[in-house]
């Protein structure tokens, strides 16, 4: 069957937002462990970065053109809303009771149920992250696609719209924003067009020069696309101790998904293996579901802790510049917490493929098909009747 959302797909790329999500869980799980001291883990909030500009390349690149020639900006939001609500509700149906088990019913919980309702939790509305914390990058790349879709269907695919956030997003969140660009709830929605703006401009620029997109030979793209691997690896391992590297990590996010949109190299090939190419498939179900993992696994040691007599949890940084938090301690031993942290991103996967089963999945295609029956019914409609 015709689909409403026919998408042009970037399978290296989708394993590599595969990958970002498991290093941006690891980076949550706040366990004593070798993983956690390494510094690309430390610094793995730079991930979410990645998200934003593979989301703005991909958006461009399945609707720009579309929308500029009357696609819809409603039918293009509900396709969006179809794809990124029903895990979002689910997970935030999950939190709340979470929520209110662990801070009782308070007068900010009816806020926080309805800003996360209505996809605002990460707009500046809300005075810290509630419910399921990893919500508020959805919150703003909805925002991202509301915006992107008027800017299309108003002026065109022009690229200079998308300048401005790209000269303002950096300078905000240097500046401004009191976590840098570890932004949330508060600057969120800056640091998202930042990275969603340099995504279309990078789309934009690849239709443009056909110098990017020709091939360099099966070696060269292989040398080019190693090189990628290992700037990601050494910059996002650097940048967390340096502002202006961390507001600059989608810069080199943009070079990777240039790079990985030719899928011309011997990494491209082993990063489209089918193991990884799942993991690209259930990376929005993982970026969601590693907070509830995170909590269940901690409320289970706090019951351990107390039951037993025991310290599991110990007051430390684990990211640099940040305020020390009660993070898991397996008795001190590192070994132990790599093992832990390893079973709560394994069980964040296992999770995810029933939740891209029976959730994802049957959400997104539900509102495909109530898309596709009201275009029909629209254009039969539109048909002119003839007297017989």
């Amino acid at each position: 069957m015709a689909s409403a959302e026919n998408v042009t797909r970037y399978h290296a790329l989708d394993s590599w937002r595969g990958i970002c999500a498991c290093m941006v869980a690891l980076f949550h799980f706040d366990v004593i462990s070798h993983l956690s001291f390494l510094p690309l883990t430390r610094h793995a909030y730079l991930f979410v970065d990645f998200f934003f500009v593979l989301s703005g390349f991909v958006i461009a690149s399945n609707y720009r053109s579309r929308l500029a020639e009357g696609f819809g900006t409603g039918r293009f939001l509900v396709l969006r809303l179809g794809r990124i609500y029903p895990l979002h509700l689910v997970t935030l149906l999950l939190f709340i009771p979470i929520d209110a088990a662990k801070d009782g019913i308070r007068p900010n919980l009816l806020q926080a149920i309805v800003t996360n309702v209505l996809l605002l939790q990460g707009l500046g509305i809300n005075p810290q992250n509630w419910l399921n914390f990893a919500s508020w990058s959805i919150s703003t790349e909805f925002a991202a696609y509301a915006i992107f879709a008027v800017v299309v269907s108003r002026i065109g695919p022009a690229i200079l719209p998308w300048l401005l956030p790209i000269m303002v997003g950096p300078a905000v969140l240097a500046t401004i924003s009191p976590d840098g660009m570890n932004a949330t709830y508060d600057y969120g929605l800056v640091r998202c067009l930042y990275g969603f703006a340099l995504g279309v401009v990078c789309f934009d620029l690849r239709e443009r020069f056909p110098v990017l997109r020709a091939r360099l030979g099966p070696s060269g793209e292989t040398w080019l696309e190693a090189a990628s691997v290992m700037l990601v690896v050494f910059y996002v391992s650097v940048a967390g101790s340096n502002v202006i590297l961390q507001v600059a990590s989608p810069m080199v996010f943009t070079l990777v998904v240039l790079v990985f949109a030719r899928e011309a190299g011997a990494v491209s090939r082993r990063l489209t293996a089918p193991s990884m190419l799942m993991i690209g498939t259930l990376t929005y179900s993982i970026y969601m579901l590693h907070p509830l993992v995170r909590a269940v696994v901690r409320a289970i040691l706090m019951v351990v802790e107390r039951l037993g007599h025991m310290e599991l949890f110990v007051s430390y940084a684990l990211s640099s510049g940040h305020e020390p938090t009660k993070v898991v301690s397996l008795n001190g031993s590192l070994w132990l917490g790599d093992l832990l942290q390893i079973a709560m991103l394994l069980s964040t996967v296992l999770l995810s493929v029933a939740t891209y089963r029976f959730v994802e999945e049957p959400g997104r295609n539900w509102v495909r098909r109530l898309t596709d029956r009201r275009k029909a019914a629209a254009v039969r409609s539109a048909q002119p009747a003839f007297e017989t």
